[in-house]
């Protein structure tokens, strides 16, 4: 197979470019911050109002300094993991309100649930990072600066893993940071994955530049990923969406390079459609991969790792239609060599709600997309002409040593995913469905609490008490 899926050429890229650095320098991008546009101001860029005008020669210098690839690290180092480089790293879900588990409709989300997928993540060989917004639990008697200091709390209390920030303005980006730095006790490296999304078309808002602001001058990492939907937030057509997102991605970009030099960057999107009928956003088109592939080129031209994807759809039950969309976006998301993939499973509705089987079947998918990318390896052993001419027709290969030395590796093996005979007696209407559930199940059997040193975790109940005159209440 080819390294990876294109779908752009090389003089089309140029040209994705071109429109980008045009629409920068005449129609410019909104910064609604005045901290931000002083920055603008310092480094020559042309302001007016609140929007600020690029040119290539600061695009350039903004670009000049990211990193292409940088280790994000976990508290145990073991699990420590490289973002970019041709590394494929799988991200959790982000952002759901809703949960779903097998037989019921869904439901608003809960700090149980969040502190049981936080522990299923990870037990998971799939997912490589862990924690962030998961799932967004209903505490209305909580402020929500404290629901969101629990939730990265409980990310680095229930797993060892690396960790995905949150970033909902000022002070819930300052809890997180603050966090990861008693973590690890001020050790410097990059510990914890911001992300800073854009509101489409062009435009940052107050908000997300305080979080912007907070992490670049803390050093930590960030994702710029826009989430247009092409007819409503950006050009009905793909390449103007790419335009418009190029647009916000090199600008935020930018402006964290100019406020730190060197703060690692990923190139994200999320982006996709408007469905005609409905006006709402559709996870599970097909144009969606083709932007997902789109990306990972504009990530590569411009040398930084990447973030798009996942395991998508707008399925309001793990059924057929979500496997169908799942797989499509994340055979994308895969093959274009994606640096880390955000949800990477479990989602549905349209990023609303996270079901616990399909989080397990989705896993089943990144597998077979794995499996797809690496191709077929052709070499003299692959080619097996000596086992051929020794076994002659007619004859079976299983009880050769050609076939104890490769098979392990050749094949990819389901875990959930049924390749039994047919058993007349078995109800397989949920079948899938209910195996994907003793697996996440039997994680949480499974699951023993993560080694912390005990200094830590004081340090961590302390800062939450004094913080908030409150016992997190964690196990």
């Amino acid at each position: 197979m080819k390294p990876w899926v294109e779908v752009l050429s090389s003089q089309e890229l140029e040209q994705i470019h071109a429109a980008t650095v045009e629409v920068l320098e005449t129609v410019g991008v909104e910064f609604q911050q005045d901290e931000a546009l002083a920055v603008w101001r310092a480094n020559g860029a042309r302001v007016e109002g609140s929007r600020v005008y690029l040119s290539q020669a600061l695009l350039s210098r903004g670009l000049d300094t990211v990193p292409e690839r940088f280790l994000l690290e976990a508290r145990n180092p073991a699990r420590s993991v490289w973002i970019g480089g041709g590394e494929t790293v799988f991200g959790p879900p982000a952002g759901c309100i809703y949960v779903q588990d097998l037989g019921t409709t869904r439901r608003r989300a809960t700090r149980e649930d969040y502190a049981r997928l936080v522990r299923i993540l990870h037990q998971s060989s799939h997912f490589s990072t862990n924690g962030g917004g998961i799932v967004i639990p209903d505490n209305p008697d909580l402020t929500e600066l404290e629901n969101f200091t629990w939730l990265a709390l409980a990310g680095h209390w229930y797993s060892d893993k690396p960790q995905m920030g949150l970033n909902f303005g000022g002070e819930i980006s300052q809890v997180t940071l603050d966090l990861s730095e008693i973590v690890f006790q001020g050790r410097p490296g990059y510990h914890v994955l911001g992300t800073v999304n854009p509101d489409s078309p062009l435009m940052y808002s107050n908000t997300m530049l305080k979080s912007l602001f907070l992490y670049a001058r803390a050093a930590q990492p960030l994702i710029f990923a826009p989430c247009s939907m092409a007819m409503a937030t950006s050009p009905a057509t793909l390449a103007g969406t790419l335009v418009v997102n190029n647009a916000e991605v090199l600008a935020g970009l930018t402006l964290a390079q100019l406020i730190n030099p060197g703060t690692p960057v990923l190139y994200g999107n999320t982006s996709t459609i408007s469905d005609m009928q409905t006006m709402a956003i559709a996870l599970g088109a097909p144009e969606l991969a083709l932007l997902v592939s789109a990306v990972n080129q504009l990530a590569r031209y411009y040398k930084l790792p990447s973030r798009t994807g996942g395991a998508l759809t707008d399925a309001k039950t793990p059924d057929i239609q979500a496997g169908m969309e799942s797989m499509l976006s994340m055979v994308a998301t895969v093959t274009g060599h994606t640096s880390l993939v955000m949800h990477s499973a479990g989602i549905l509705d349209s990023f609303l709600t996270l079901s616990y089987e399909k989080l397990v079947m989705d896993e089943e998918v990144g597998g077979m997309a794995r499996r797809f990318d690496r191709g077929l390896l052709v070499n003299q052993d692959s080619l097996a002409v000596a086992e051929i001419q020794a076994k002659g027709p007619g004859s079976h290969f299983l009880d050769t040593d050609h076939t104890l030395q490769h098979f392990k590796q050749e094949f990819w093996r389901p875990k959930v995913c049924d390749r039994q005979v047919y058993q007349p007696e078995r109800d397989y209407t949920g079948y899938s469905l209910e195996r994907a559930k003793k697996v996440w199940q039997g994680r949480l059997a499974d699951y023993t609490l993560p080694l912390m040193p005990a200094l830590v975790k004081q340090e961590l109940l302390r800062y939450y008490r004094n913080k908030f005159d409150s016992d997190p209440n964690l196990e």
